[in-house]
C-alpha cells in the first residue's frame, strides 16, 4: 500500500476499559418520620481526566416507570437530582415509594441529552463537536421498604461515548517535523442511542450495556489547527498530547462507538488520523518533503505551510470498531521518509569470483 511507504510510523493503540466505580456519593441524610418511603438516590461513574467521573458528576436527571415494560406508566419525568454542599443528593418535589408496584428508573447527564426524547424510546444525537462525555444508568424493578427508612437508589453510571486522543512525535535527532493540522476523518456524527434493560450495576453484558444504530452523517474532527506560525507543532521525542485540554483545540473527543473502515487507502468511506505537515533537515534547515517525488493525493494545494498529508487507518489488527466506555489513545512516531531525496546506502553485493584456469605444460 503506497501510503504506508511514505513515512517510516508507528501507530501505538491501546484500548482501556474504564470499569472503576465508587461509593463516596453515598447520602446519609437522617430521615425524618414521614420519610422512610422516600426515595433517595446516590450515583458512582468511572474515574478518568476530564470526563464525568464520580468526583465531578454534580448532576443528574431520572426518569422512572411502574407497570410492565409494555404498558408503562411515568412515575418520575426527568426530575433533577442535584448535590447539596454536604454532598447528598437532593429533589423536589420528593417522591415515594408505591406501595404494591416495581420502580424501573433511568438516569443520564448532561440534562440536556435526551432532549424530548425518553428512556424507553430511540435516543436521537447529533455528535457534531464531539466535546461532551455522555453517561447513563438503568437500576430496575426497585421496590421501597419500610424497614429500610434510608433505602436508596443507587446509579452505577457508564459512558455512552467512546473517547479518542492522539499524540504525536519524532525520534529521529536527523529531521524536524512539523505539524499544521490533525484530525480524524469519516466519522459518524449522528445515531440513536437505546438504554439497556437491566441494571447497569455488577459486569458489563451486553443486556447491560447501551447500544447506538443508525449512524449516519460523516464528518471530519479537528484535533489541532495552525493559524499562524506559530502554532505549528514542532515534533520531539517527548510524545505531544494533541488531546490536552490546553492545546489549540484541546480536550479528547468523545466519538459515537462505530465501525473503522480501511478498504482504500484513505479514500471513499474510510476512517483515518490524517496528519497535515513538512519535513526539514534538522542540521541544514532545508525542506526535505513533500518534494517533487510526493504523489499528488499527498500533496496538499494552497496549503500555507506548503505541507503534504499522511493518512493513517484507525482500524488495526486489534480492533475494528469503537466500543462505548473504552479510551483509544493513537500514537503517531514520525522517524523518515522514502522521499526525501537523502543519499542512503542499501546493502552492498560483491560479484563472485569467476575460476579461469590457465595451464601451462
Amino acid at each position: 500500500m503506497r501510503i504506508f511507504h511514505l513515512l517510516f510510523s508507528v501507530l501505538a493503540v491501546s484500548a482501556v476499559t474504564l470499569t472503576a466505580c465508587s461509593a463516596d456519593d453515598h447520602s446519609t441524610e437522617p430521615t425524618n418520620s414521614s420519610g422512610n418511603r422516600q426515595i433517595r438516590f446516590a450515583a458512582a461513574t468511572d474515574l478518568t481526566r476530564g470526563d464525568l467521573t464520580t468526583n465531578n458528576l454534580n448532576a443528574f436527571n431520572v426518569y422512572a416507570y411502574t407497570g410492565s415494560a409494555t404498558h408503562p406508566t411515568v412515575f418520575m419525568n426527568n426530575v433533577t437530582v442535584t448535590k447539596n454542599a454536604t454532598n447528598v443528593w437532593t429533589y423536589s418535589p420528593v417522591k415515594y415509594w408505591p406501595a404494591h408496584e416495581a420502580v424501573d428508573f433511568y438516569a443520564f447527564a448532561p440534562s440536556d441529552w435526551l432532549g424530548s426524547a425518553t428512556p424507553i424510546m430511540p435516543v436521537p444525537y447529533d455528535n457534531i463537536e464531539g466535546l461532551t462525555d455522555l453517561i447513563y444508568a438503568v437500576s430496575p424493578n426497585l421496590t421501597g421498604y419500610s424497614d429500610s427508612p434510608n433505602a436508596q437508589v443507587l446509579f452505577n453510571f457508564r459512558h455512552a461515548l467512546a473517547k479518542v486522543s492522539v499524540k504525536l512525535s519524532s525520534t529521529n535527532p536527523d529531521i524536524q517535523v512539523r505539524v499544521s493540522n490533525v484530525v480524524i476523518a469519516n466519522i459518524s456524527t449522528r445515531g440513536n442511542f437505546h438504554f439497556p434493560a437491566l441494571s447497569t450495576a455488577g459486569s458489563v453484558t451486553p443486556n447491560s450495556t447501551g447500544y447506538w444504530n443508525d449512524l449516519n452523517t460523516p464528518y471530519v474532527y479537528m484535533y489541532h489547527m495552525a493559524q499562524s506560525p506559530e502554532d505549528v507543532i514542532i515534533l520531539s521525542s517527548t510524545p505531544n498530547d494533541l488531546s490536552d485540554p490546553d492545546a489549540i483545540f484541546g480536550g479528547p473527543k468523545y466519538m459515537i462507538p462505530q465501525r473503522l473502515i480501511w478498504n482504500n487507502n484513505g479514500s471513499g468511506s474510510d476512517t483515518y488520523l490524517t496528519v497535515m505537515c513538512s519535513v526539514y533537515d534538522a542540521h541544514t534547515g532545508t525542506k526535505i518533503w513533500p518534494n517533487a517525488n510526493t504523489p499528488n493525493e499527498n500533496v496538499v494545494e494552497g496549503s500555507t505551510f506548503g505541507d503534504g498529508l499522511l493518512k493513517f487507518p484507525l482500524s488495526t489488527t486489534s480492533f475494528n470498531e469503537w466500543q462505548a466506555g473504552n479510551h483509544y489513545i493513537y500514537s503517531v512516531v514520525i522517524n523518515s521518509n522514502s522521499e526525501m531525496g537523502a543519499i542512503e546506502f542499501g546493502d552492498p553485493s560483491v560479484d563472485t569470483y569467476v575460476d579461469i584456469d590457465v595451464n601451462y605444460h
